[in-house]
């Protein structure tokens, strides 16, 4: 994993946005959504998951998790 100058895994704001829609998708507006990083701490969770290999793989299982569920559910369109 790519590291900036000061040994800090690079976070984009797109990333936080692609893991708080996989993570908790009905937070709708922009506004919201930038509380919900910032107090759940998604730039360290998303480093973490950068660093570990597992960033693309979690997006991923989050959407297969909810297909499921709202298949289950009779709610899938």
């Amino acid at each position: 994993m790519a590291r900036d100058l000061f040994g800090k895994v690079p976070v984009t704001r797109d990333e936080c946005y692609q893991w708080v829609a996989a993570m908790a998708p009905n937070l709708d507006t922009e506004r919201i959504c930038a509380i919900y990083i910032r107090d759940y701490n998604i730039t360290d969770k998303v480093a973490w998951a950068k660093l570990h290999g597992t960033f693309e793989s979690a997006i991923d299982q989050a959407y297969a998790r909810r297909h499921g569920l709202l298949r289950r559910l009779g709610l899938d369109r």
